[in-house]
């Protein structure tokens, strides 16, 4: 009696899983279907992060940072709180505060994809300010981008925009400064003004 030897079957390639990357398209589609309903998000590389619920700290330095903006932005330009802003077409990172060209209805129908002066205050977000951020307002060709570093009392402040391949954080500008609570700062934007660092501090 014969005994008959069983193959095994072949097992099919293995496929690693791939994330899916949400488009700025499909991530305003979930926004309108009410998904988030009263959370605050930003697309990041197409990914979908919840911002925590803002401190006390971090709405007291914005109100304080958007009154100064508002004192000093030049003519043809608006100021813009917490609202879009699309670099490419799976970023979309929220600024806090960002100056951009034109008249709020020129806005009614499409996003900023540039800005003349972006600023994030940052309390919890300080790392994601200074890294990924850095890049993406280099790469949206941002002249001036300045990150609020309430609990490190100074303001970061970056210029001359050098896009760079993804990693490579606060190279992505050539000039980089930090200010502390003491110094004074003139924006680019408004080289005739200029404001104390703890003015803009809770």
């Amino acid at each position: 009696m014969s005994t008959a030897v069983l193959t095994p079957p072949r097992s099919a390639p293995v496929q690693p899983l791939k994330p899916h990357r949400w488009t700025i398209a499909e991530y305003r589609k979930l926004d309108k279907s009410g998904l988030f309903h009263d959370k605050r998000t930003m697309l990041l590389d197409g990914e979908i992060y919840v911002m925590p619920m803002p401190s006390p700290p971090h709405n007291a330095s914005l109100s304080l940072t958007e009154e100064f903006l508002r004192s000093v932005i030049p003519p043809g330009h608006h100021l813009r709180n917490q609202q879009g802003f699309d670099v490419g077409t799976r970023n979309d990172p929220g600024p806090d505060l960002a100056v951009v060209a034109g008249a709020i209805r020129d806005y009614s129908q499409s996003t900023p994809t540039t800005a003349v002066w972006i600023v994030e205050i940052a309390v919890s977000s300080l790392t994601t300010d200074t890294t990924i951020k850095v890049e993406l307002y280099a790469q949206a060709g941002v002249p001036e981008y300045w990150v609020l570093d309430v609990e490190g009392r100074q303001v970061l402040v970056y210029r001359d925009p050098d896009p760079r391949p993804a990693g490579l954080g606060a190279n992505a500008y050539r000039n980089r400064q930090s200010f502390g609570a003491n110094d004074y700062v003139s924006p680019l934007a408004a080289p005739t003004a200029r404001v104390k660092v703890s003015d803009l501090l809770p």
